[in-house]
């Protein structure tokens, strides 16, 4: 029986960006799953965005919003893992592109007690400020995209470009236990034995959080990062905040003194569906 996936894909009032990614998905090799755009209180334009491609889109699409109160992205996340409805999940970020393959990688090579982690390759600036949807489903980021050299771990991408290799240095790679929000994949089943993502935490901290209690529940990580390359477009960020950085690092300690597994500020353990 196919492994039925769901896709989650985050995004915060940046609808230019997250179109080129739903093109990204829109030109996958393949389309046995759902998508679910946990949005983090956008305005009506990223509505209407997700709205009218998921009219043409060969997938089911749905949107997934709460009101704006800061950056509460873990908590957009636990909403929409309970609205998805597959066995396995897929994460991404709304500023990241999925290369053709990305998800079938993840289908393939998932296990059982294993997250897939990939990590990002930042497009150069001018290149993605004038990348287009059209661009995309056209195959622009196929090849070796504009000033791919001088981006950040761009020169890992050529790599990736050679049939087995990219592969093999997959194997030979060792993770951190360390979460990549911007694209992971695991089983719902070991993400709900953790429930979830912990809503205390802003922005900062909250992926090595997660990635910290995976390591504590005995799930191993793996990555990917070569079969399947994520394409980063560049941006302010300027929800960051040195305080509230400083409170998720405090936080944070305090769960890894704890070792603890399970987050008393994620999925209520009532709510969590049986599959």
């Amino acid at each position: 029986m196919p492994l039925r996936t769901s896709i989650i894909v985050s995004t915060y009032n940046n609808p230019r960006a997250l179109s080129l990614v739903l093109a990204g998905f829109a030109r996958q090799s393949m389309h046995e799953f759902e998508l679910l755009v946990a949005d983090d209180g956008s305005k009506f334009d990223t509505a209407d965005l997700v709205r009218d491609f998921a009219a043409s889109a060969p997938f089911a699409v749905r949107h997934v919003w709460h009101a704006d109160n800061g950056f509460r992205k873990c908590a957009i996340l636990n909403r929409a893992v309970l609205e998805s409805t597959g066995d396995y999940l897929i994460f991404y970020d709304g500023d990241c592109i999925p290369s053709r393959g990305s998800v079938a990688v993840h289908v393939k090579e998932a296990r059982r007690r294993t997250t897939l982690g990939v990590g990002k390759i930042d497009l150069e600036e001018s290149f993605g400020k004038t990348l287009t949807s059209a661009a995309i489903a056209a195959g622009v980021l196929d090849g070796l995209p504009r000033g791919w050299w001088r981006s950040k771990r761009g020169r890992r991408l050529p790599l990736t470009r050679v049939p087995g290799l990219g592969r093999l240095i997959d194997q030979l790679t060792v993770r951190q236990h360390y979460w990549p929000g911007e694209n992971a994949s695991i089983f719902s089943e070991d993400l709900y034995r953790l429930r979830g993502f912990d809503e205390r935490y802003t922005y900062g901290y909250e992926d090595w959080d997660f990635g910290y209690r995976l390591q504590a529940a005995g799930i191993r990580t793996r990555s990917v990062k070569c079969a399947a390359p994520l394409f980063h477009l560049q941006h302010a960020r300027p929800y960051r905040n040195a305080e509230e950085i400083e409170r998720n690092r405090q936080l944070f300690l305090s769960v890894l003194a704890s070792g603890a597994i399970e987050t008393p500020a994620g999925l209520p353990k009532a709510a969590i569906p049986r599959k």
